[in-house]
């Protein structure tokens, strides 16, 4: 039996151009990666434009125009490539990002196995009941109406991105308001706000960042949320409200503990929900907090070692993880993984989607047993986890100033602040 494994791999973000490099290392392995825009990066490929592109297709990319990354440098290297090496910030501007990708793919060589301006339309398995089953891909240019084309693929890995779906908030009264409603995906500049009363909902980073943002140009901006408080210190300009909203009037949002706001523009800063048009409905089950909860570690789900996803968990953020997710599947497809048996698989993956949600902070555990099911590679270092810990100390005590300093790692267990 031939080893040769033809694998198809959708989108070339982040997650896809780990998966292109880490896949493509396997000389066995014949990789295809479909993506729908015009060129590599996925949400780090900036553009004005929002709502749609000129074909008409959803414009994918949440990113704006001042956003600088949240997480330390050591924590968005990915492996033999340090920012360092390129001349990069700790904490990089989206355009740096894309330009560090960019790096890595022409390094690699991999930008050849990309077919742009192509949108997938189906992927079905070929044999449901079968664990190895090979899927059929249908595909067409966005450029040409009716272009369609079908190939079978041993293996498929999804990476189309966990921001590219909005999740809106169901709020009474939303048609009625007249100022100006949108979600935090569409937003890209504070200077289209000036003079504006705005109101925010969600204090995740999202939300505090644009708030600070905003309040440079905006006449007022309230920052609502509810959390016990905001995980940072607020500038006296911002008015943090501790309540969600309940309703809309024509001029203004009332908030669950009835108070009233008089605004000119909402963002809501609510995140995000997984969409994945292409597959047959139930491959993928959500349950609780919209996140997925049938797949093993987060990758597969436990009837097949064919289908792969990235980037599930919404709240890791690092560089690495995505580099460690792709070495599981090289791994799994390899055959070198030791994973437990259907039983107790099942066990673990009613346990993880009922009880335990992957985030920045528990994702060095996460990380941990990914590479103990691979024994292919070694995971973090437990000196990450003291940079971001230091760094999310930093944020909740001055936000407008964490992005400031330089970590610089020194062997697995220290680290220098400067």
């Amino acid at each position: 039996m031939s080893d040769i494994k033809r694998i198809g791999i959708i989108g070339a973000g982040l997650h896809g151009i780990s998966a292109l490099r880490r896949l493509s290392q396997n000389e066995n392995f014949k990789i295809k990666c479909f993506e729908r825009n015009f060129d590599l990066g996925g949400t780090w490929l900036y553009t004005d434009q929002i709502k749609e592109d000129i074909y008409g297709r959803p414009i994918t990319s949440a990113i704006y125009h001042n956003l600088r990354t949240v997480t330390p440098g050591p924590l968005m290297e990915i492996d033999d490539y340090p920012l360092e090496k390129y001349g990069l910030p700790c904490f990089m501007t989206h355009q740096q990002v894309l330009q560090y990708l960019n790096w890595i793919v022409d390094d690699c060589d991999i930008r050849k196995l990309i077919k742009f301006n192509t949108e997938v339309k189906e992927v079905k398995p070929v044999d449901l009941s079968a664990k190895d089953t090979k899927w059929k891909i249908t595909y067409g240019d966005i450029r040409h109406k009716n272009d369609l084309q079908t190939e079978e693929f041993d293996a498929v890995v999804v990476c189309n991105g966990n921001c590219s779906v909005p999740k809106y908030p169901d709020v009474e009264n939303q048609e009625e308001f007249e100022g100006l409603l949108l979600h935090s995906m569409w937003y890209r500049r504070p200077e289209n706000f000036v003079d504006l009363k705005v109101a925010l909902l969600g204090c995740r980073y999202t939300g505090i960042d644009l708030a600070f943002e905003l309040s440079k140009f905006a006449k007022k901006v309230y920052l609502c949320h509810n959390w016990t408080k905001a995980p940072t210190i607020l500038p006296d300009n911002i008015t943090e409200k501790r309540s969600s909203f309940k309703r809309f009037t024509k001029s203004s949002v009332i908030l669950d503990n009835d108070d009233e706001l008089d605004v000119d523009a909402v963002i809501y800063c609510t995140g995000y929900k997984h969409e994945f048009k292409f597959l047959p409905e139930g491959i993928v089950k959500i349950g609780k907090n919209s996140d997925v909860s049938n797949f093993f570690k987060y990758i597969f789900p436990a009837e097949w070692r064919t289908l792969f996803f990235m980037g599930i968990p919404r709240q890791v953020s690092f560089f690495k993880m995505s580099d460690h997710e792709a070495l599981f599947i090289r791994s799994v497809l390899e055959n070198k993984a030791k994973l437990p048996n259907d039983e107790e698989m099942q066990k673990i993956i009613e346990y993880d989607g009922a009880n335990r949600r992957i985030t920045c902070h528990n994702q060095f555990d996460w990380d941990k047993e990914l590479a103990h099911y691979a024994g292919t590679f070694q995971p973090y270092p437990p000196v990450m986890k003291k940079v971001w810990d230091h760094y999310f100390n930093s944020w909740s005590n001055d936000f407008s100033n964490c992005k400031k300093n330089t970590y610089k790692v020194q062997g697995n267990e220290s680290f220098s602040v400067e």
